[in-house]
């Protein structure tokens, strides 16, 4: 497989202090098979509009700390009348099982089955906390550590919308005239999101 650069798409995406905000992903173009292929940042999950840290401390505070869709909702800019949130029960049924999630750690974490009650996802979120060493009983600890933990869970990742696995088993092969080799010249991260194209 040959990649090589084909330009940058906008996208809005859910920060964890920022809200809101567009970043712009790098996308590539397989020059054997035609397909595209996109690099995201660290702290993203592919075909999702909130930021993986995001996602984790919503499902803390509702899990764990028993706080309310509503409250939570607010916390992360949703408008104050919506009193459920949908996405939390999806997040706490696919936490361990969606590969657009943290799917590719479900058979090593022992997770067969979605999370279907809040007890359960609350059991499948411990072990994923575990994973990455995170201690949960202490809130504070916990907020502290999560977006270096959860960052340091996707770094070094490939997706598709079936299966995620480490980048170290996809080598593509570096054509002379590519640029699929070179590094990004500016990619977002949570704390300085690029608001235009690279560079």
């Amino acid at each position: 497989m040959r990649v090589q650069g084909h330009g940058c798409y906008s996208r809005q995406v859910c920060g964890l202090s920022e809200g809101w905000i567009v970043i712009w992903v790098r996308r590539y173009l397989c020059r054997d098979c035609g397909h595209t292929m996109s690099r995201l940042p660290d702290w993203l999950h592919p075909w999702r509009w909130y930021a993986a840290t995001v996602i984790i401390e919503a499902l803390y505070r509702h899990l764990i700390l028993r706080e309310t869709a509503c409250t939570i909702g607010i916390r992360f800019g949703r408008s104050r009348e919506a009193n459920q949130w949908r996405s939390l029960r999806r997040w706490r049924a696919q936490l361990l099982l969606s590969p657009t999630l943290w799917g590719w750690l479900r058979w090593r974490l022992g997770i067969g089955e979605p999370a279907p009650t809040q007890h359960q996802g609350r059991l499948h979120l411990t072990r994923l906390l575990g994973e990455m060493r995170i201690g949960w009983q202490s809130a504070a600890k916990v907020f502290d550590e999560l977006t270096a933990a959860v960052r340091g869970s996707l770094r070094g990742l490939v997706h598709n919308r079936r299966q995620a696995w480490p980048v170290t088993q996809f080598r593509p092969g570096i054509g002379s005239d590519s640029d699929s080799g070179a590094k990004p010249r500016a990619l977002p991260t949570e704390e300085d999101p690029v608001r235009g194209p690279p560079v």
